[in-house]
């Protein structure tokens, strides 16, 4: 997959192109939806499939204490992606330029220079200056010019009330519930931070521990412990990890840390990719070290328990 960031780049396009539009802040479920419908109509009409979305949340400009905490890294956007079969992203920079930008004038700089088969965006996506752009204003505009304009409705699913959405997902993640963020984002939630120097006292304790950062942009789960799996190298551990800020010991400070299974690295300054899958409790203040391992020990049991019914 290409990485395109202007719309003079996406003229440099020869193919015919079926666009899939929306801020895609999560490729939750429904942005899914959005995303495969444009790959299966470029299959269709033999053209490439172009996302068009953006390098950061528009409110970034436009009320930055009102961002909302990230669903994904956005250098973990491309694969996902291309996991997909997309075949291009196009990753506006957002300024207050672009949010200038008149929804009509918007419609011009996609579909100029180029040859657009098709469009496809979600019920609820607006656009251009003061959003006042909707998926009528794209079908009214581009349905006359041959342009296929598919409006999806919003996914719903089971496991939620109503459709799916970012914020629900936030919520989810913020009541420690990954399993079935799991199933909204259809993959874990992950992050991927640098390995840090922590006070060492799990390695004393039997359990030594790979400590993180969490990035403070993106949604925090909630304190406790959880089934993890961690990605250094190329190669992928499980293990079962604890969010918070330690309660048992005076002094601590809030982080993540995790003790991988099978693994005896020093990887201090080392990148990481963590997955959330499964919580397991909350944190606990023990009124002993012997009462902390004996959890400890129980928590690695469930967590390698969990990941080998998995396999």
């Amino acid at each position: 997959m290409k990485i395109l960031t202007s719309f003079d780049e996406l003229r440099t396009i020869q193919a015919n192109i079926v666009y899939a539009l929306g801020t895609f802040d999560g490729i939750h479920l429904g942005h899914q939806t959005v995303i495969g419908r444009a790959v299966d109509m470029a299959h269709t009409c033999e053209a490439v499939t172009v996302v068009v979305t953006f390098d950061a949340h528009p409110l970034s400009i436009l009320a930055p204490q009102k961002v909302p905490p990230q669903l994904l890294q956005r250098e973990h956007r491309p694969e996902i992606l291309e996991a997909l079969g997309v075949d291009y992203m196009l990753e506006l920079p957002m300024n207050a330029d672009l949010l200038s930008i008149a929804a009509s004038d918007f419609l011009v700089y996609l579909t100029q220079g180029v040859t657009v088969r098709g469009i496809v965006v979600g019920e609820n996506f607006t656009f251009g200056k003061g959003g006042i752009g909707t998926p009528a204003l794209i079908r009214d505009t581009l349905e006359p010019k041959g342009i296929n304009v598919t409006v999806m409705r919003l996914e719903g699913h089971e496991a939620v009330p109503g459709h799916v959405s970012s914020t629900y997902i936030r919520g989810a993640i913020a009541r420690g519930d990954v399993a079935l963020v799991r199933t909204l984002l259809g993959r874990a939630y992950r992050f991927t931070g640098t390995v840090i120097m922590g006070d060492q006292r799990g390695r004393t304790l039997g359990f030594p521990t790979l400590n993180f950062l969490f990035p403070k942009e993106m949604a925090l789960p909630a304190d406790g412990v959880y089934v993890n799996r961690v990605c250094i190298d190329g190669e992928w551990f499980g293990g079962v990890g604890n969010m918070g800020d330690n309660p048992t010991f005076a002094n601590q400070y809030h982080r993540f840390e995790v003790h991988l299974f099978d693994f005896d690295r020093d990887v201090y300054g080392a990148t990481a990719t963590v997955e959330f899958l499964q919580f397991l409790r909350g944190e606990v203040k023990f009124s002993s070290l012997d009462e902390l391992i004996t959890q400890m020990k129980i928590d690695e049991q469930q967590a390698r328990d969990y990941l080998a019914s998995m396999d």
